[in-house]
């Protein structure tokens, strides 16, 4: 997985997380018993949106079980009684971004979303959200640049902001930086990599990425302040609030 760093740090925070492999989707996803399944070439918008449905599906499905003691017990044996029903929020990188904001459309008690350097997709566009929501970009990806921002932007009419970090790349907001700093490779990945992986170092990517969403957990979830951006832009330089 591209993201377990940085789901451990944000359940190290107090948070209850359970991510999602898609079969045929992500590059490769493994069952119990052994059975492995490859990711599909997405190449057509008529892929991504089926992708994005089927997506937006699993993330329903996976809520609607997780309300289910019995089902909650059995895969949380220590944390059964915690469930996953009550009190949550969707995030996402990339389509996963576009995803936590499908899924929202049909899960009406999640409490909010937030999307990590994704393009939106899908009927979210024409409904917009009601609900709190958050757009992360790396540099250069804003409103301005991105014509789905700026489609959605007017029809979220809940709490939302959008922010931009200086020298983040699409893959900046994964493990694989931090990967690449613990093992020694930062300094000597061509330039091609270094493009898709931003320069801002590993240590303090994870550490910029899991505060801010941490933040934003603690707004929706916890009923902490709207305000937290505030209380945290000033440890991080590489973060411009657009909107």
């Amino acid at each position: 997985m591209l993201y377990n760093s940085m789901l451990q740090s944000i359940a190290a925070a107090g948070f209850l997380v359970v991510s999602i492999d898609h079969p045929y989707d992500a590059d490769i996803v493994e069952f119990p018993d052994g059975t492995t399944i490859t990711g599909l070439d997405l190449n057509t918008d008529a892929d991504i949106e089926l992708t994005l449905t089927t997506r937006a599906d699993d993330v329903a499905f996976l809520f609607k079980q997780s309300t289910n003691t019995s089902i909650i017990s059995k895969l949380f044996a220590e944390y059964g009684q915690a469930g996953c029903g009550r009190k949550t929020a969707f995030i996402g990188h990339s389509l996963g971004g576009a995803t936590a904001a499908a899924a929202i459309l049909q899960v009406p008690s999640v409490r909010g979303g937030l999307n990590l350097d994704g393009s939106m997709f899908g009927p979210v566009l024409e409904t917009g959200l009601d609900r709190p929501f958050m757009l992360i970009g790396h540099e250069n990806k804003t409103q301005a640049t991105d014509p789905s921002w700026k489609t959605i932007w007017p029809k979220l009419t809940g709490w939302k902001r959008e922010v931009e970090v200086e020298g983040a790349a699409h893959y900046s907001f994964s493990d694989l930086p931090l990967l690449t700093a613990v093992l020694g490779l930062q300094e000597s990945l061509p330039a091609e990599v270094g493009e898709v992986l931003g320069t801002v170092k590993g240590h303090r990517m994870m550490n910029l990425t899991v505060t801010y969403v941490t933040g934003f957990l603690d707004m929706v979830l916890k009923s902490g302040s709207g305000d937290f951006l505030g209380d945290i832009d000033g440890d991080f330089s590489e973060v411009i609030e657009v909107a």
